[in-house]
């Protein structure tokens, strides 16, 4: 680990949060008790209150990365149902991506958990840093439906490798409207993974 993953990690450290953020079990959107807030140190003052989650989303992200590296920059933009995409692009993407993405996942819990300390705000945001979850999702995605096509031809279920929370939600919606098919999660911790099976399968 070189002087720059270290002070990001220090970084991240000082707002409460590590490179191995929590995991969230359920396969749906992370809801306000996913991100366990009553357990967050959350530093006041961070952000302005009285501002869009748009534009807190973004003076804290940038307040934030200038102290890693000022070559960073944030684009926030609104999405449908309370949702935020951020493209951070500049710098050293794979600094804020980490070992297998758990710095990006630690930034965007500690975002997520700073955005929505206000009573009324119930926003999700999703960050992605120089097109890393982009590709991550068409991989999946693609490994999600050879899955299904296995399925279909054997009519035997089929696991999947483990996942963290975000990738095996990316599974599940991608094949949420197959015909023949559907997932479930199984496992536990970071043994947890999908299991793409013939649709209206009994567990029995």
């Amino acid at each position: 680990m070189n002087d720059h993953d270290q002070d990001l990690d220090r970084t991240l450290q000082d707002l409460g949060i590590g490179g191995d953020a929590p995991e969230v079990d359920d396969a749906a959107a992370p809801s306000m008790d996913d991100l366990d807030l009553d357990n967050q140190v959350v530093v006041p003052g961070v952000v302005p209150d009285d501002l869009p989650a748009s534009e807190r989303t973004e003076i804290f992200l940038v307040d934030l990365l200038i102290n890693v590296d000022p070559a960073y920059a944030v684009d926030v933009y609104e999405l449908d149902g309370d949702e935020l995409a951020v493209e951070v692009h500049g710098g050293d993407a794979g600094r804020l991506i980490g070992k297998n993405g758990r710095t990006l996942a630690a930034l965007e819990q500690i975002t997520n958990a700073v955005i929505n300390r206000r009573a009324d705000s119930h926003v999700r945001v999703s960050i992605d840093v120089g097109g890393y979850k982009r590709r991550r999702d068409e991989r999946l995605r693609q490994q999600a439906s050879k899955a299904a096509e296995r399925v279909e031809r054997s009519g035997e279920p089929v696991e999947m490798d483990p996942m963290s929370a975000a990738e095996r939600r990316v599974v599940h919606m991608a094949l949420a409207d197959h015909p023949d098919v559907e997932t479930e999660s199984a496992g536990e911790g970071r043994d947890r993974r999908v299991v793409v099976k013939p649709r209206g399968e009994s567990d029995d």
